[in-house]
């Protein structure tokens, strides 16, 4: 009885000294934060106080020019080089060369207009510096005046009664303006309505083939079956398209 008493007071020893060892590593595995170290309150030293200095970009630290004159704010709302406009230019008072030449200052009893026009202008068979206001009158009203200017006489032919004439068709290029077709319509192109018409206009698309697309009323006769007649008959029966070189016309139909 005493032998197990002993052994089970053995076991407990042993246990109590296991549980020491551990609970003791475990203490020394976990330990508590240290508690916070405040630095000592010192004044600050002359001497170690921070400066700040401004760099000045000059031509030796070419980097820091080109950035200073990225970051500069100064060209958004003051004049420099970059955003100041010049002055608008002033037409200044100057002289011109006729203001030294008192040569050629004359009076209106110095001009003769006459002396320079060609012998053809003339007034009642006289020149016009030898006219008086009586050969007005007596002046040739059925002849061409001023043909020392450009006008001659031009033979206008006669055309036939209404009564007998179908119309008369007149062409005219757009694009240079020069007449390059005028003729009477033959008998055929007589509308098949006796009414009033008046002249209308017509448009014209003509390349190598002919007509490139039909013909197009600008300006109406006021009689629709006049209209309607006449692109039937210039298509077809005239060949308008035929008759014209490539080119847009304007086609003018008359009585």
């Amino acid at each position: 009885m005493a032998a197990e008493f002993r052994g089970a007071g053995r076991r407990w020893a042993i246990s109590v000294v296991g549980a020491v060892g551990v609970t003791a590593v475990g203490a020394f595995l976990f330990r508590l934060p240290a508690p916070p170290v405040r630095p000592p309150l010192s004044t600050p030293n002359e001497a170690t106080r921070a400066s700040v200095r401004v760099a000045r970009p000059n031509a030796s630290d070419r980097l820091l020019k080109q950035e200073t004159e990225l970051r500069d704010l100064r060209p958004l709302f003051l004049p420099t080089e970059r955003n100041a406009a010049l002055p608008d230019p002033r037409l200044e008072p100057g002289r011109t060369f006729l203001d030294s030449e008192k040569s050629l200052t004359f009076t209106d009893a110095d001009v003769e207009v006459g002396n320079d026009l060609p012998p053809v202008v003339t007034l009642n068979g006289k020149r016009v510096e030898k006219a008086s206001p009586v050969d007005v009158f007596g002046a040739d009203a059925e002849g061409v005046s001023l043909l020392g200017f450009g006008r001659r006489p031009v033979a206008a032919a006669a055309l036939q009664p209404a009564s007998t004439r179908v119309g008369f068709i007149q062409v005219t290029s757009t694009r240079s303006g020069v007449r390059v077709l005028a003729e009477e319509l033959p008998a055929e192109a007589r509308p098949p309505v006796d009414k009033a018409w008046m002249p209308f206009e017509l448009l014209a698309v003509v390349d190598a083939a002919g007509l490139a697309s039909p013909l197009v009323v600008t300006e109406g006769s006021r009689v629709e079956e006049i209209d309607l007649h006449f692109r039937k008959f210039l298509t077809g029966t005239y060949r308008i398209g035929a008759r014209l070189d490539p080119g847009i016309y304007q086609i003018t139909v008359a009585p």
